[in-house]
């Protein structure tokens, strides 16, 4: 990510929190939850992270969501999360590498925020008494869980990882983490676990082919493919219906082959 960009931009944001606006209703776009999040410090998710949930027969494992670099959980997940409590899934939204006074996170290193994962998985397998649970990441939040099942045992904790637009491999400019190279080599899978990677083409953050994954138990949807004219990029995609149909889809183990457009 371009560093000038990002701090232009959160700049922007503060100077319009500090006017004050709110929502009524919970943002249903990127922007607007950027902004929501910041004028209301510690705003909750909709049916998000109740320690008191029990997975259902028909949904088992608990859903762990991961925000990206320079986000939070509010404002990377406020319209996928409550869809996914809705269906019927206990949901669970981690916030990991924030400093005191700054409102958004992911600013560790992979291997300190896959550490911070790793915790937040085994409290919610404690209180849920799941064995296992799905994580649906976005960018960095989906390269997080990967270090999170090659290093530190998440192999036996996760069954599937769905990331959307995730730096998987090196891109221009400034390097992600020098643990990139470890987790591709000599594969970038793990036995056991089922990845789903979705991207767009108009990423401006992660050109597409950087985030696609070659290992065994891999699945790469590139959301042109399915529907020619979508332009979500890099920050909506958590909020495009198509990428969301697929999350649906993939923690399913279905057809990721027949988005409607």
């Amino acid at each position: 990510m371009h560093r000038t960009v990002v701090i232009a931009g959160l700049a922007g944001v503060l100077v319009l929190a500090s006017g004050g606006s709110s929502h009524a209703e919970p943002p249903d776009s990127f922007p607007e939850a950027v902004l929501y999040s910041v004028v209301h410090p510690g705003a909750k998710l909709l049916g998000v992270n109740d320690f008191e949930c029990r997975p259902s027969a028909e949904h088992p494992e608990p859903i762990v969501l991961v925000h990206g670099f320079l986000e939070n959980s509010y404002d990377n997940w406020a319209s996928l999360a409550p869809r996914l409590a809705d269906e019927g899934y206990c949901v669970f939204a981690l916030d990991y590498g924030a400093y005191e006074g700054i409102p958004f996170g992911g600013l560790g290193s992979i291997a300190d925020s896959a550490a911070e994962l790793s915790t937040f998985v085994d409290a919610v397998t404690a209180a849920t008494g799941a064995s296992t649970v799905s994580i649906v990441g976005h960018s960095k939040g989906g390269t997080v869980p990967r270090y999170y099942v090659e290093y530190l045992g998440g192999a036996d904790r996760v069954s599937k990882i769905v990331a959307l637009s995730p730096p998987n491999y090196p891109t221009p400019g400034p390097p992600v983490d020098d643990a990139l190279a470890g987790l591709n080599s000599p594969v970038d899978t793990v036995p056991g676990v089922q990845y789903t990677v979705i991207v767009t083409r108009y990423d401006q953050v992660v050109p597409y082919q950087a985030s696609l994954l070659t290992g065994p138990g891999a699945r790469n949807v590139v959301i042109q493919d399915l529907c020619p004219a979508n332009t979500v990029e890099h920050t909506g995609i958590s909020y495009d219906p198509v990428a969301q149909q697929l999350v649906f889809d993939a923690l399913v183990g279905g057809d990721l082959d027949a988005a409607t457009c």
